[in-house]
């Protein structure tokens, strides 16, 4: 066997040439019949034969690409009986279809990777498509929603309506809650989502946690500090009032019926303090009512930038009073975000009376108003102040309804803030270093 292509093909020419020219001169000069017609046959086949060793080349190299296009990288191709040029590009075959095999392998290995570490977290994960399919679901969502697979995202209709709703609804970076009752069994799910191409093709990423317990537990929490609270503000009213009226008893009891002037003076002025505490507890609780009565929200288009001008102008007096000086970073570009104005303004005012009483204890009190908006679209409106700042122990109380640190003060702002922003699917959070000052943050 001839071991170079290149010799095969110049010895398959020159035998056509020699088999053209030996059948030219027969037809020409002799009549050998027989012999022109086995010329013609040789030929022929020695045309196919070299058609058909070239063509051997062209499948070999049809048969790569086609291995390419159907991730088939079994093959193996020598081409060493046809010269050194054809065994170089056979090996870079070879070497091409490893390269693959090992990309397959790897990305098999990251796949089993991560699908272990997706069914591996205690957070249910559904990811659907644009078309509501179910691109994967894990172990954690199973178990959570009993249900061993979803077909579709509708399939939610079944669990509970609202939850479908939230599902389809959420986007990238928000937040959400609802409750649930799954096989008797009552579940508060918290959902955040997150929205990515995958191979253009969008997908959302839901994770479902169930934190009926840790709500459970913030709410007893939150609940022992309310009543310790309402404890407090409700002896302080009762006390004088049982003190009061004993003291009285025994004024009437002692006077044999008949009661002096400087008697008449006392019980006046006993009953005088007994109304004030009684109307002070009337007023407590009628406070108490409003904080657990809050209206619901009313969106519309707000611009922050415009919020937060409209509020310097409303509380400008207040800040020439106190000499704090008023500064804003407001965002060069519009924040716009939905909400009711009068409540977003409500919390606004509420964080800058507390800013003005923090930041008129000392030196130069300034009050920074900011806004942004974050790369998921929301808005950001900072509030801060170089007031004394507030102590750790303290800020965990802050948002306790009626606990308050101040002698004139309802507790119940922060508290309401809080609530306002909640009804608005917001946020509120607090910075603050002793000596430095304090940062509230809205976010919506």
């Amino acid at each position: 066997m001839l071991k170079s292509f290149r010799v095969n093909v110049t010895f398959r020419i020159l035998t056509l040439i020699a088999l053209v020219l030996a059948l030219v001169y027969c037809v020409a000069k002799t009549e050998f019949y027989i012999t022109i017609f086995i010329l013609f046959v040789v030929l022929v086949l020695t045309v196919v034969d070299m058609v058909r060793y070239v063509d051997h080349s062209n499948r070999d190299f049809t048969a790569f690409l086609l291995g390419i296009k159907y991730d088939d990288f079994s093959a193996t191709y020598s081409g060493h009986h046809k010269g050194k040029s054809f065994g170089e590009m056979y090996g870079a075959f070879n070497d091409i279809n490893r390269k693959f095999l090992n990309i397959r392998a790897e990305k098999e290995a990251n796949h089993q990777y991560l699908q272990t570490i997706v069914e591996s977290v205690s957070v249910g994960l559904l990811c659907i498509d644009e078309d509501g399919g179910i691109f994967m679901m894990n172990k954690a969502l199973q178990k959570l929603l009993s249900k061993p697979y979803l077909v579709h995202v509708e399939s939610l209709r079944q669990i509970d309506s609202q939850l479908l709703t939230i599902v389809k609804g959420i986007k990238t970076g928000e937040r959400d809650m609802v409750k649930v009752v799954i096989e008797n069994k009552t579940m508060q799910l918290s959902l955040q989502a997150t929205e990515f191409a995958l191979r253009d093709q969008k997908l959302k990423l839901v994770s479902f946690q169930n934190i009926q317990g840790e709500l459970e537990e913030q709410e007893l929490d939150a609940w022992q500090k309310l009543i310790r609270i309402l404890r407090h503000e409700i002896m302080n009213s009762i006390t004088p009032i049982v003190s009061l009226t004993s003291t009285i008893d025994n004024m009437l009891a002692g006077s044999s019926g008949e009661i002096t002037k400087e008697q008449s003076e006392d019980i006046r002025e006993a009953i005088i303090v007994i109304r004030g505490r009684s109307e002070g507890l009337m007023h407590f609780t009628e406070t108490y009512r409003n904080l657990t009565r809050l209206p619901p929200p009313k969106f519309q288009i707000v611009d922050a930038n415009d919020l937060v001008e409209r509020v310097q102008v409303l509380y400008r007096p207040v800040f020439e009073k106190n000499n704090v000086q008023f500064k804003t970073q407001l965002s060069q570009a519009p924040v716009i975000f939905q909400a009711d104005v009068e409540l977003i303004e409500q919390v606004l005012i509420n964080l800058l009376k507390n800013a003005v009483d923090a930041a008129k204890e000392v030196e130069n009190p300034t009050i920074t108003i900011s806004t942004q908006r974050t790369k998921e679209g929301k808005a950001i409106i900072k509030v801060a102040d170089n007031g004394k700042g507030i102590e750790q122990e303290m800020i965990e109380q802050i948002f306790v309804p009626f606990y308050t640190t101040k002698e004139e003060g309802s507790g119940i702002g922060l508290s309401l803030s809080r609530q306002i922003m909640r009804t608005h699917k917001g946020r509120i959070s607090v910075q603050s270093v002793l000596g430095e000052g304090t940062v509230f943050t809205l976010k919506i």
